[in-house]
């Protein structure tokens, strides 16, 4: 069973400084925002690959891009199915459907809707490497040096720990349910959603249970009695995260440089725009690229120098 708790793999990446890692992921994801080309959006979520296979954590990367794809499907064809614009037709329907018109396909909404998912796999593949190399309360603590408010803070960690034990509930309550001859995978739909009940029950006690056990928790520490707060761990910088954190925000310089010059753009409606890239244009996504992969030689030089 995959598990989708963080675990310490003493890779380079693991090693790596929170504030780091933070910044890359805000690259990838505030440019998956500037960009609207699909090639550039495709070439942000593969520079993502490099870092997950550095952090030996591809199994668990791939169930949840797995379930990303799935996402990603449904928004392309609920895409395809509602947006009626476009002037390349492939396909229209000989009803109307009030107030809508005749139901159409049109090659431009497809491409959005691949350019749509492209983001979203940029996106959710970062938040992904972010999750399975970085501390809860790494996290935690990063987001408290930042000045952020410390029980928005808090929750945000407490979720992200929920989440993998949610389903690792989900799991072994499967399996208890099956060992006492509940069949989960047999008959129609509905059938299958009526056997998952026996999933839903147990699942929502055990979270409440869990909620009260930590509610109970924070009151016997007096959460909240003070404003002065101290910590266990502290996040520092050594010498080769400050050049890390400035190499770190090039990328997003470089990308906004790009947007702003007129480059990153793609016209989907009413007609689709020219795919192909220019010269210019390559050389700069390639630095791009360079640039945002520049974090896993990084990452080994800074394990190199502290083991030595």
């Amino acid at each position: 069973m995959i598990s989708f708790r963080y675990r310490d793999r003493g890779t380079a990446i693991h090693k790596l400084n929170p504030f780091v890692k933070l910044v890359w992921v805000a690259n990838i994801f505030v440019l998956s925002l500037v960009f609207n080309h699909p090639l550039y959006l495709l070439l942000l979520f593969l520079s993502t690959l490099p870092l997950v296979i550095v952090a030996r954590v591809w199994r668990e990367w791939a169930s949840i891009m797995k379930f990303a794809f799935y996402l990603c499907l449904a928004i392309i064809i609920i895409n395809t199915l509602v947006s009626y614009h476009g002037s390349h037709v492939l396909w229209q329907a000989p009803f109307r459907i009030p107030p809508l018109g005749a139901p159409v396909i049109t090659l431009e909404a497809i491409f959005f809707g691949v350019g749509m998912s492209l983001r979203l796999l940029a996106v959710i593949s970062a938040f992904a490497i972010l999750t399975f190399t970085v501390h809860p309360d790494d996290i935690m603590l990063a987001m408290i040096k930042l000045k952020l408010p410390y029980k928005s803070v808090l929750v945000t960690s407490l979720s992200t720990r929920f989440m993998p034990t949610l389903i690792d509930d989900v799991e072994r309550i499967s399996d208890v349910q099956r060992s006492r001859g509940l069949e989960l995978d047999r008959g129609n739909l509905v059938q299958k959603i009526r056997s998952r009940m026996a999933i839903i029950v147990p699942l929502l006690s055990n979270s409440l249970d869990r909620t009260v056990q930590v509610a109970e928790a924070m009151e016997s520490r007096a959460f909240g009695s003070g404003d002065r707060r101290s910590f266990y761990k502290e996040i520092k910088l050594s010498q080769l995260d400050v050049p890390a954190l400035i190499l770190g925000f090039l990328p997003l310089a470089q990308g906004i440089l790009l947007r702003c010059w007129g480059h990153g753009d793609y016209q989907y409606y009413p007609v689709l725009g020219k795919i192909g890239l220019s010269g210019f244009e390559i050389a700069m996504l390639a630095l791009l690229v360079f640039l945002l992969c520049l974090v896993v030689p990084l990452a080994f030089l800074k394990k190199r120098v502290e083991l030595d």
